[in-house]
């Protein structure tokens, strides 16, 4: 069996004569933060500012390590705010001897909610007399727990006040108003008055206060209008409040809302239960959970409750007719509306809707509509769960000695996650394969088991889903190392075109197994008899190996000396299947969905 010399996963590299630097940055902590909105002030999981935030750069000329202190090494920080312009280091950003500490959430007052750390680093190289820049960065970003839906709805134990025809109060004598909120609290009682503003509930003795879940209103109360009067109640956000109707009934000549009745019948009127809902949507705007609205009526002639029929106009993307129940001279009726799940109920941008009911009582027709409305800070109220793989101590050993620590991150919302199961995996030969045993939050990893460079996955289970990360560690020493270079770089756009990756292998800092020849669309110009050359065909998808015979070109028969064994990882970490081969490779746009890792092994 072939012995793997050395491995190589995508790399930007640029070579060159001079001595090679190279860094990277670790972080003691996870590359997310959670933010929990509910609670003020803000919570933040891991906390910067309880659990400083250390990003140590770890430096290596060639394959030997160099200390940031070291003569001739310059460290400068700056930071990235998003895709903002870079600016310098602000409070609670400090570095010493090269190490950048951050001891408060400074995620908390990003626009962006994304925070890049970038470390420049000069070295000057006595050897060389040549002055070597390189930067290195390192990116947080803040994930928000799910804001708690914001809802407020009022329910009433009666809807009308009914008097007879020598208008004398019979029936219900007040009505109480019950207010029910979520994720806000209450602020006052108000009515619409005469000039169609919004005032205080007035001051009476059957309210000690406005600001209460409760409020009673009585007919002698100064909130009518043309006998009907409108309330509402606000909450603690401005745009989260609910209204409700109470209105006089009069039987006789003195009807009231609708069309009137022949004289001495009674004016016909229809009175909604629920005139209007507040539905709990994502910030998305899509609804947060299947629910059902409900909106009894009852109607009358004058003050006489009689059988009343109802037709339900266009209804919204999202919203179906559940049920439609007729009232009788006895019973309420109800329509039951259903809401699914995930629906932005036509828009996302949409954030009301009337829905018209026409009401059929004694032959004739009353429209009344009812509001629906987004709630503004809606939400499913699900904590986010995030999961991560670092590496607290970096991800480096040097000639396959010692000892790594793989370590995860796992919250929900801001709260850490301790309930649940693990299993570690490793990438070898192009397929991912459980570690027997290693069903820990930790893994430990012998120097010994990393060829040059090694991929770790972990899989989370946690509420029965699976939350997977991928990390990768190197070994700096090993007598073989290779990079991979690409030609037309490492990005493809719209799934068009097509990369050329290859790799190059070094030991002793002397490149072995060269190319044969150039790497091009077109041959060379002059070339001469035993001349290679890589043919790249971009219709054909594939790139080959040419060689001059004096007069022509032809399939080359010659072969590299080392062998390039090829595996790919999709944008989740899992393998999939690639089948080409060889020190140089044609990769189509098609081959790669949003994001893809090749791995080349080499061996003898």
């Amino acid at each position: 069996m072939a012995t793997i010399l050395t491995s190589s996963q995508q790399t930007f590299v640029d070579i060159t004569d001079q001595r090679k630097l190279s860094a990277y940055i670790t972080s003691n902590l996870p590359k997310t933060q959670s933010e929990d909105p509910n609670v003020l002030p803000h919570e933040y999981a891991p906390s910067w500012t309880t659990t400083n935030l250390v990003l140590t750069p770890v430096l290596f000329l060639d394959q030997t390590n160099v200390s940031p202190t070291a003569s001739g090494v310059t460290i400068n920080w700056k930071r990235k705010d998003g895709v903002s312009a870079e600016t310098n280091l602000t409070t609670g950003e400090t570095v010493n001897k090269g190490v950048l500490t951050v001891n408060a959430n400074k995620l908390a007052a990003s626009a962006s909610g994304m925070i890049t750390y970038i470390c420049y680093i000069s070295y000057y190289d006595s050897e060389t007399k040549n002055t070597i820049n390189i930067s290195s960065d390192i990116t947080y970003t803040l994930v928000k727990n799910a804001a708690n839906a914001r809802l407020c709805y009022v329910t009433s134990d009666t809807y009308v006040f009914k008097y007879d025809t020598t208008s004398t109060l019979v029936g219900a004598t007040q009505a109480t108003l019950t207010a029910q909120v979520q994720g806000v609290t209450i602020g006052k009682w108000q009515y619409k008055n005469s000039s169609g503003s919004w005032a205080d509930y007035p001051s009476t003795s059957d309210n000690t206060s406005i600001t209460g879940g409760t409020l009673v209103v009585k007919p002698t109360h100064a909130v009518f209008n043309d006998n009907v009067a409108q309330i509402r109640v606000t909450t603690s956000d401005t745009d989260v409040y609910d209204t409700i109707t109470i209105s006089k009934l009069y039987d006789g000549a003195k009807g009231d809302k609708g069309a009137t009745g022949s004289a001495g019948s009674g004016g016909l009127s229809v009175v909604l239960g629920n005139e209007t809902q507040t539905i709990a949507c994502t910030s998305a705007g899509k609804t947060a959970a299947a629910s059902v609205i409900s909106i009894p009526f009852t109607g009358y002639v004058g003050i006489t409750q009689i059988a009343t029929t109802c037709t339900v106009g266009t209804l919204p993307t999202g919203i179906t007719l559940k049920s439609n129940t007729a009232a009788t001279a006895t019973a309420a009726g109800k329509v039951e509306l259903s809401v699914a799940a995930s629906s932005d109920l036509g828009a996302a941008a949409t954030l009301t809707g009337n829905i018209t009911l026409t009401f059929t009582i004694s032959g004739k027709t009353v429209a009344k509509v009812f509001t629906w409305t987004k709630s503004k800070a809606g939400s499913n109220g699900t904590s986010a769960v995030v999961f991560s793989v670092y590496a607290p101590n970096g991800t480096i050993v040097q000639n396959q000695s010692g000892k790594l620590t793989l370590a995860t991150s796992a919250y929900s919302g801001t709260t850490a996650i301790t309930s649940a199961t693990y299993q570690w995996a490793k990438y070898v030969n192009g397929t991912w394969t459980n570690i027997s045993g290693a069903t820990a939050s930790t893994l430990e990893v012998s120097g010994s088991n990393i060829v040059n460079i090694q991929s770790y996955r972990c899989t989370m289970t946690y509420s029965s889903k699976t939350y997977v990360d991928v990390i990768t560690v190197e070994d700096k020493s090993d007598p073989y190392v290779s990079e991979m270079l690409s030609i037309g770089g490492f990005t493809v756009k719209n799934n068009l075109g097509g990369l050329v990756p290859y790799v190059i292998v070094r030991t002793n800092q002397q490149e072995v197994d060269e190319l044969k020849g150039i790497i091009s669309e077109t041959a060379p110009s002059t070339p001469k008899s035993g001349d290679f050359w890589y043919k790249i065909d971009h219709s054909a998808k594939t790139v080959t190996l040419m060689k001059y015979n004096g007069t022509a070109w032809a399939n080359a028969t010659e072969k590299q000396s080392l062998t390039y064994t090829w595996y790919a990882q999709d944008k989740d970490g899992k393998e999939v299947t690639f089948t080409k081969t060889g020190k140089v490779i044609y990769l189509s746009a098609a081959d790669i969905d949003s994001l893809l890792t090749l791995q080349c092994d080499v061996s003898n």
